[in-house]
């Protein structure tokens, strides 16, 4: 009898404490990218937790599961998790076979946009960041290379103005670009995100995981007291008996 209760204590200990516990929010993640992820919830006051993956090659981002929804919208107006560009090396793999000028300079135009827009994104303030350059080919008779041009497009996270590094931001795509001379033959468009109201609590979310747990464990170890109480006074009541 004792052991029988012993393992329903058990179970009931181990689902209370596994309802402690956050759901998946995103997996397959760098350790940067969870970082990040994570101290912008914890900010607003969500208890997010990050957890190496099972093979060891990965992070997991976890929430409290009523608070997905909030969790989602936050991270999507900072854009994140941010989208993995390919680079250059990704774009130019050696695969056995012979391409034409033409996909050359096809995919080299579109390894430098990519290697661009993921320098622009890095900068604070960027949720999202496209360029499209346009570089003409040079051909064989040509003396000289037909002009290049680059467009711009970022996507401002909200409360932030980028508009006053639109220079520098040229500047980057212009020195980025071979045969691209001209700073004024590159746009640069911002686009402001607007924030989305995020209802989070007016208590801490960390205090109410904490009063979770310690229900949970306090539940555990007053069932297995019970118990080993019942036990106790069975087993004496049955020496009692005997004795008499």
């Amino acid at each position: 009898m004792f052991g029988y209760l012993s393992k329903v204590a058990l179970v009931v200990c181990f689902l209370l404490l596994s309802a402690c516990g956050g759901s998946e929010l995103y997996s397959e993640l760098e350790e940067h990218q969870v970082n990040e992820m994570q101290a912008l919830l914890i900010n607003v006051g969500i208890p997010a937790e990050k957890k190496l993956s099972s093979d060891g090659k990965a992070w997991r981002l976890l929430v409290p599961k009523a608070y997905i929804p909030e969790s989602m919208t936050l991270l999507s107006e900072h854009g994140l998790p941010r989208q993995t560009l390919p680079s250059i090396a990704d774009v130019f793999k050696k695969e056995g076979f012979v391409s034409s000028p033409v996909e050359e300079h096809a995919r080299y135009v579109y390894a430098i946009s990519q290697e661009l827009s993921n320098t622009i994104m890095q900068l604070d303030g960027v949720a999202s960041a496209r360029v499209h350059a346009a570089l003409p080919a040079r051909a064989a008779l040509e003396k000289k290379q037909q002009s290049a041009s680059v467009s711009v497009v970022i996507i401002e996270k909200p409360g932030f103005d980028l508009s006053k590094f639109e220079t520098d931001i040229k500047a980057i795509a212009t020195d980025g670009i071979e045969g691209l001379s001209d700073i004024n033959r590159v746009t640069v468009k911002f686009f402001p995100r607007e924030a989305r109201a995020v209802v989070i609590p007016k208590q801490s979310l960390f205090m109410d995981q904490t009063l979770l747990l310690g229900g949970g464990v306090a539940l555990c170890l007053a069932l297995l007291i019970g118990i080993g109480a019942s036990v106790f006074f069975q087993r004496r009541k049955t020496t009692l008996r005997t004795a008499s």
